[in-house]
Formats: C-alpha cells, structure tokens, sequence
C-alpha cells in the first residue's frame, strides 16, 4: 500500500520549492531547524483542510485521514530534534562524496535510516575523523530522512552542550535525570563531538548512564567523534621527545593525540562497540573550506 505521504508528494511534483516532497526545511538564524508545509501544500486540494477525504471501500463510502495531516505529524516530528541552524539543510542529497570514506560513511547512514524499525533493536553508528569531514552532515541527514519520511522521533545534542545544559540545571534545583530523560526514550539519539569534553569522572558517568539505558532498552544511538580509533589513524601523533603533526595547526593540543578510547574510558568504549558499527570519515582535509562553492554543509 503506498504512503499517504507519497500522494502528496505526486501532486507536489512540479514544485520548485519542495521538489515534490510537500514540506521545506528552514534555516532560522538564533535557532534550531524547522521545518513547514510548502505553499504548495498550503491548502490541501484533497480535502480542504478538513482533515479527512471520502475513498470507496467494499461497495459503500469510508473516511480516511487526509496525507497532508501525516505529512503535519511528520513535520512535528522534525521539529522536535533539535537540529543547529548552521546544518538544518543537511541531508543525504546534498552530501558531497569527496573520498571511498564519505561514499561508505553515506551508505552506512543511509543503510541504518531505510532498515530501522521501531519494533526490533537496530544497531547505530559512529562516525570518527577529524573536524571538517561531514559527520554531523550524516548525522542530521539521518535524523532528518527517519522523520521526515518514516515519522521516526529523534534528537540531536552536542554532548559538551548537554553537560552545560545539565550543570545549569544544578544551579536551578534540577537534577540531572531532568535533563537526560527525553534522551532516554527518543527512539533515535544522535550523540555528536564524543570526547570533546574535558574528561574528568563525572562527565563520563553522564556518558556512561545515558548510553547504557538506550543500550539495555534497545534504543539506537548515533556518534560523532573527531577522535580515531588507533594512535597511527592520528594527523596529530605522539612520538618520543616531540610531536609530528601531519595536519593543520588548529590540531595542537595534547589530547587531540589520543585515542577515543583514552578520551572516554575503557567501559564507555567497549559498549559503544557494542552498539554501534565503527565508520572512519576522514577525507584527509578539513572540507568546510570547499563547502561555499560545493553546495554541501559539513560538520
């Protein structure tokens, strides 16, 4: 049976704004990503904004809910995942495949979006490679097809925000379990600059308590990780008596040297071994540079 959201895309096809899809995403500076119904889809031709159109069925006349109120529900859907403004036109069309890496990084992406089902455990990602590569593109592509297109709830955070976020929460008498429930039971969380953080006891046991609830409900979790995975992946390695930098020189500080598994733990590591497949996206450049003439948004 087709998807009622399909339908709306067809008579949608000759839109330039939407290209058929009966929504757009909007860039809205100060904000996160929001996405609307395109003037296209203003009014409903289907069933005048009522809500529901008369289809035949079994020799009589039935009511059935209109499209263009899955296409508002998946909509609402979007707008709850809290996307950067920066990356709220991030999708997998517009991912550029500079390199063998970015065409698997894409593939494994787009692979986890079309196969995941609410009904069974599904396996995430982690992506790792230096800053530039595009990994919150893929992230947020995503994030923004399993809404978009499956009605699939998801969120995004930046995990060095969401300690802020959660340390603020202590000055206002809330605990850290306010912050973090949302995240505990969104069927997708995508989780990006793994290891940014400082590293210190108390923000690996939030690392620690948000993973391994998602892992033990079967929930999919999505990283990014500018750290590799073994000392010899590195632009920035460490060898006896100085440093051989291979990249550019924002790669300076010392902990840019280790491993993710030295910048969040042993545990930490093992699980997201566990529930996620390891995808290095490192084109061996920082590619927001081509980003203004490419199209493409990188992260």
């Amino acid at each position: 049976m087709p998807d009622p959201v399909d339908n709306a895309n067809a008579s949608a096809s000759a839109c330039a704004d939407c290209g058929g899809s009966g929504y757009v995403v909007e860039q809205i500076l100060g904000a996160t990503a929001r996405a609307r119904r395109c003037a296209c889809q203003a009014s409903c031709p289907r069933c005048e904004e009522t809500g529901y159109v008369l289809v035949p069925q079994g020799g009589s006349t039935v009511a059935q809910v209109c499209s263009c109120r899955h296409l508002d529900e998946r909509i609402a859907v979007f707008n709850q995942i809290a996307i950067p403004a920066a990356v709220a036109r991030a999708s997998f069309e517009t991912f550029k495949s500079w390199s063998p890496d970015h065409a698997r990084a894409r593939a494994v992406a787009e692979d986890f979006a079309r196969k995941f089902r609410r009904d069974a455990p599904t396996k995430g990602y982690l992506l790792y490679g230096r800053p530039g590569a595009g990994k919150t593109h893929l992230l947020v592509a995503t994030l923004r097809w399993l809404a978009l297109e499956k009605g699939v709830s998801g969120r995004y955070v930046e995990f060095m925000l969401l300690l802020s976020e959660i340390k603020a929460g202590f000055d206002a008498n809330r605990s850290h379990m306010d912050i973090l429930r949302p995240l505990l039971s969104v069927p997708v969380l995508a989780i990006d600059e793994l290891g940014k953080e400082r590293g210190t006891e108390w923000e690996r046991s939030m690392l620690d308590e948000l993973i391994s609830r998602r892992f033990n409900s079967g929930l999919a979790t999505l990283f990014a990780t500018n750290y590799f995975l073994r000392p010899d992946e590195n632009p920035v390695r460490e060898e006896p008596g100085k440093h051989v930098r291979t990249a550019s020189p924002e790669w300076r500080r010392d902990a840019e040297a280790m491993t993710l598994a030295q910048r969040v733990g042993d545990r930490i590591y093992s699980r997201l071994n566990e529930m996620c497949t390891f995808v290095k996206l490192d084109p061996g450049h920082d590619l927001r540079k081509d980003r203004a003439g490419s199209g493409g948004f990188w992260g």
